[in-house]
């Protein structure tokens, strides 16, 4: 018989993130592999906690050990790859990806100019300016007069994620107000239109592979609950474009972006992690988990450009992990 290779994953702030590593769970094991799933997690109430073999409970990301906590971590339990599943660590953790390596872990995330591009909503916005890719208009209100104003507009923290304290601004005495409510506000144009997130796969060469167009039908908490899988060609292509000009991407990443009601398609922001809605895409087929895992041990997964079904729905709901004593 032939012996089973070991291969261990680790997450970070595994949280809530219960059906994703589920998926990765039965990967390695429809692999043939052996090893274990592992996760870390500020709070041992975690529910991800209890669906994985070995669960850390770990410093807080903002402390100064942080890395070499994770690093120690990979190097006791031999961990082949590291999925960060929430922004606050991918910087920390993208600009320590040769130290990891150097205990034979490969953190899947992207160079920390991209991340930092990600973080920033400035930034984000004047990447997709200089790359040619819709974005909506931002609004300095510093040199735009009330007069010039033209509601609604959109309103959210430059350094936001988890969909907090972004709001509609449909007047002068709502703007003057959330304009001191949001801590480091910008201002943009409102779009009207349907909202869709893409998941990108890139290999670890950066090379684009795989981009999956799902439509955001509701949301709660920053993340979708109902969704469904929409092939409508304007809104591959852009991700295709898009995803083209994202250089130092490894892994999956999401882009979210508007087909506005006069057919144009504007990006407002990149997450270069696993989305919450990811698990819709692995459904219809894209298999995220296990490409990158084969091309981990060095098995190309081919053309993967389609390998997904169109027109799937996602409908989300709360779920619960029991634990006596």
């Amino acid at each position: 018989m032939k012996k089973k290779l070991d291969f261990n994953i680790l997450f970070t702030s595994v949280g809530r993130r219960v059906s994703l590593i589920r998926h990765f769970k039965k990967t390695v094991a429809d692999l043939g592999l052996k090893g274990n799933i592992s996760g870390v997690d500020i709070s041992d109430s975690a529910p991800a906690f209890h669906v994985i073999e070995k669960a850390y409970k770990i410093c807080r990301i903002d402390d100064p050990g942080y890395i070499d906590e994770l690093i120690k971590l990979c190097k006791e339990d031999k961990v082949n790859l590291v999925f960060p599943l929430i922004d606050t660590d991918l910087l920390k953790l993208s600009e320590a990806r040769e130290r990891f390596l150097e205990v034979g872990t490969n953190v899947v995330i992207s160079d920390p100019e991209l991340i930092k591009t990600s973080l920033d909503k400035k930034k984000t916005h004047d990447f997709f300016v200089s790359e040619d890719v819709g974005t909506p208009e931002l609004i300095d209100l510093k040199t735009t007069s009330e007069a010039d104003l033209a509601y609604p507009l959109f309103i959210k923290p430059v350094d936001g994620n988890a969909s907090k304290e972004i709001f509609k601004v449909r007047n002068q005495k709502e703007l003057l107000f959330f304009k001191d409510y949001v801590k480091r506000p910008i201002l943009q144009e409102h779009l009207e239109g349907t909202e869709y997130t893409l998941d990108l796969l890139f290999d670890f060469n950066s090379e684009l592979r795989c981009v999956v167009p799902r439509k955001r039908i509701e949301v709660r908490s920053g993340e979708v609950s109902k969704g469904r899988v929409d092939c409508e060609e304007i809104v591959l292509d852009a991700g295709w474009k898009l995803g083209k000009k994202m250089k130092g991407a490894r892994g999956c990443l999401n882009a979210q972006c508007f087909l506005t009601n006069d057919g144009a398609v504007k990006f407002v922001e990149i997450n270069p992690r696993f989305g919450g809605g990811a698990p819709l895409s692995i459904y219809a087929g894209a298999d995220f988990p296990r490409w990158i895992i084969e091309m981990t041990l060095g098995n190309d997964p081919g053309d993967i450009s389609r390998a997904f079904k169109n027109n799937v729905l996602m409908l989300r709901y709360d779920d619960a992990v029991f634990i006596d004593g």
